[in-house]
């Protein structure tokens, strides 16, 4: 995974001859200690739903901390970590994941707009086991830079 550098200034930013760029993670097993305590820190006493079942809110784990670390430290985007506002984020759960499942993320820049000295990058996101989506979703940055 890439060194993240938050006080880094970009010497250049996404521009609309990004979209489409892809990011894969893919063959990510999925480690059932590791969810089960996750679930667990996120339960409550609540307790889970349904055993071996990962929480939804795992997706974070398996569909975008291996997909946009890769997306930020791409030294050619230039996004600098530093006054990023991750503003929107939304998901679509399609089957259950469960412990031992070998997962395949990706995000794809989907949009770029610069507006008011700030670039909107937009991204669609999706994680699939042995080819069918588990889950997908998108999500919003608003980075530092642009134009003013």
């Amino acid at each position: 995974m890439p060194t993240l550098d938050c006080e880094e200034t970009p010497s250049h930013m996404p521009d609309r001859s990004h979209v489409g760029r892809t990011y894969r993670a893919d063959g990510q097993v999925i480690d059932g200690e590791r969810a089960a305590r996750f679930a667990e820190a996120i339960a409550g006493d609540d307790g889970l739903i349904e055993p071996g079942v990962v929480p939804p809110t795992y997706a974070a784990v398996y569909c975008l901390s291996p997909t946009l670390a890769q997306l930020f430290g791409d030294a050619e985007l230039g996004i600098g970590l530093a006054g990023l506002v991750h503003a929107e984020q939304e998901f679509s759960f399609h089957q259950p994941v469960r412990a031992g499942d070998v997962i395949d993320a990706s995000v794809r820049i989907a949009s770029v707009a610069e507006r008011r000295g700030r670039v909107f990058l937009g991204v669609e996101l999706e994680a699939t086991r042995a080819g069918r989506p588990v889950c997908s979703g998108r999500a919003l940055f608003v980075a530092a830079g642009g134009a003013p």
